[in-house]
């Protein structure tokens, strides 16, 4: 995906963040794989040092993002802050669900090919797809789960 898109992100029409976890090797991987391609920080890698940090770092890239490509886990829920997901191939029969039920509320598109990545999810942007996705999350996906799971937690009603 990096080769495929070095075009795009050294023009500066693309920005791309990796978030790797807490995975210190991931990170080293991905820094010394990509140092060549001189890509002056317009593609950066996300790692924490520990749980705490990785996730407030990822809450700060999510300020500036403008499209998630994940499986279909747990950050299928970003949808519903406006943020279309691009899904990758799914773990797992849960996963499996995310994925139709993000299909279903129109708020992602499924991963095609890498190898032609700079031309579909430009194709994605540029007929506003995307746009439209993300839309569609923020108006259609609950946003008050977590308040909701409090009030079952103190027996509120």
């Amino acid at each position: 995906i990096i080769n495929n898109l070095k075009e795009k992100i050294k023009a500066k029409e693309l920005r791309l963040v990796i978030a790797v976890g807490v995975r210190e090797k991931l990170k080293k991987y991905f820094t010394n794989n990509i140092k060549e391609l001189q890509l002056d920080g317009f593609i950066n890698i996300l790692c924490g040092e520990n749980m705490k940090d990785y996730f407030e770092k990822f809450n700060q890239a999510l300020r500036t993002t403008d499209i998630l490509m994940t499986k279909p886990s747990e950050l299928s829920f970003y949808a519903a802050l406006g943020i279309p997901i691009i899904i990758e191939p799914s773990i797992g029969s849960q996963e499996d669900f995310n994925r139709r039920w993000l299909m279903h509320v129109g708020a992602a598109f499924l991963q095609e090919n890498p190898k032609y990545m700079d031309q579909w999810i430009l194709d994605l942007l540029e007929s506003g797809d995307l746009a439209e996705a993300a839309m569609q999350g923020f108006v259609e996906i609950e946003k008050m789960g977590t308040y909701n799971i409090e009030k079952i937690i103190a027996n509120k009603k």
